[in-house]
């Protein structure tokens, strides 16, 4: 089973609607990449993988650290809980090139990522307001409007 098999599984045993959890279809989703690509990833050359974006983001962002791994627990106190958001993980482990595109709820999306272990992921506003995104160093870093609901967090600050 792939990663987004698995993850739409998990959603369905944790009885998520597909109106609060879904997939984004084949033929949508390479907009969508491309426009947040636009507003939140430096593209230096066309060899700068999806999969990499964490690493290539502009530098207008705020990162907080994470010890215990844990970032996914408080994104409920960053994103209002009746917004849908874009959603993009990447396979924990195979094919980590990778990113499958799903969009839902706040709550939804961690009831979902507390069912796995140690992959990425990145929330985007679907205005390309703002990105967050955890990396697998237990890193929460945004973009846009939404630093200053992260700051409001605060455990350790790290300007990027």
């Amino acid at each position: 089973m792939d990663f987004k098999s698995a993850i739409l599984a998990v959603a369905r045993k944790l009885g998520i609607p597909a109106g609060h959890f879904d997939s984004v279809g084949i033929y949508d989703w390479p907009e969508i990449f491309k426009k947040i690509e636009s507003r939140f990833i430096i593209r230096e050359n066309t060899n700068t993988r999806f999969n990499w974006w964490w690493e290539n983001l502009r530098k207008d962002s705020i990162s907080l650290s994470f010890p215990q791994d844990d970032a996914w627990r408080h994104l409920n106190n960053i994103i209002d809980k009746n917004e849908k958001v874009w959603f993009v993980a990447g396979a924990p482990k195979g094919d980590r090139a990778k990113l499958w595109l799903f969009e839902g709820t706040v709550e939804s999306i961690q009831q979902i990522i507390g069912q796995f272990h140690h992959f990425e992921y990145y929330l985007v506003s679907k205005k390309y307001e703002w990105l967050l995104t955890e990396d697998h160093h237990g890193v929460l870093t945004g973009l846009g409007t939404v630093k200053d609901k992260l700051l409001s967090l605060s455990p350790v600050k790290e300007d990027i």
